[in-house]
């Protein structure tokens, strides 16, 4: 358990581009965000919140940590069952971590910008969350957010071989073919309502059954990665 949670720590400090990435964007839309007060263009304006921005960070960790950091540690001597095990716990706190900045900033930057600027919506907001009170809302962001990371987590790792590249064929295929063909599309609306706008039980329950099953599935991808 040491080992693993020393490894937990070390890919948490190790994704510095990350962070980097999103430090920058948020620069960015802070700087928007500025202008737009200082020259008042609030009239009929909408914008997405600033907290957003911090969404993308267990997309980017889950990115870099199986394309970039898993050699590094391999060559510490680290064991891919210890480096299986210390990812999910990353995606985890990083969601959570997400979910509570991504609140704060609806309950306080939006809530003002609201009042005397113009709207901000954030992702919560956007897929109901909020009308079903903000303990179970945090629940839910954080379950959907753990879901998209342990996703790219196991898709990323798949890059190393063919499958990988299989993988992405096939899922640029099912949506050129689902998305045209009325029953098709019609199953892959309802996929993507149920991990984001179902009952709470329903979207939390699918979510994390789903991210169990991708992680999982990482484990024999990752035992199958050339060093």
């Amino acid at each position: 358990m040491n080992k693993v949670l020393t490894i937990t720590k070390l890919n948490i400090s190790q994704i510095k581009t990350a962070y980097f990435i999103i430090g920058l964007v948020f620069l960015l839309m802070l700087v928007s965000f500025i202008i737009n007060v200082c020259i008042g263009d609030a009239d009929d304006n909408t914008n997405v919140s600033m907290g957003n921005t911090f969404a993308l960070l267990p997309v980017f960790a889950a990115i870099f940590i199986p394309a970039r950091n898993l050699r590094k540690t391999m060559n510490l001597g680290v064991r891919r069952n210890d480096f299986f095990r210390s990812c999910i716990p990353i995606y985890a706190i990083l969601s959570a971590a997400v979910t509570l900045i991504m609140f704060i900033f609806h309950f306080t930057v939006d809530r003002i910008a609201d009042k005397f600027l113009y709207e901000l919506y954030d992702m919560s907001e956007v897929f109901g969350y909020y009308s079903n009170g903000i303990i179970i809302a945090f629940f839910q962001m954080f379950a959907f957010l753990l879901l998209v990371a342990a996703f790219t987590h196991t898709l990323t790792l798949a890059q190393t071989a063919w499958y990988g590249w299989v993988a992405d064929i096939l899922i640029v295929a099912i949506i050129s073919v689902f998305t045209p063909i009325a029953p098709l599309r019609a199953a892959e609306a309802k996929f993507f309502y149920v991990i984001m706008f179902a009952d709470p039980a329903i979207q939390i329950s699918a979510c994390l059954v789903l991210t169990a099953a991708f992680y999982a599935l990482s484990k024999p991808v990752l035992n199958r990665v050339k060093m």
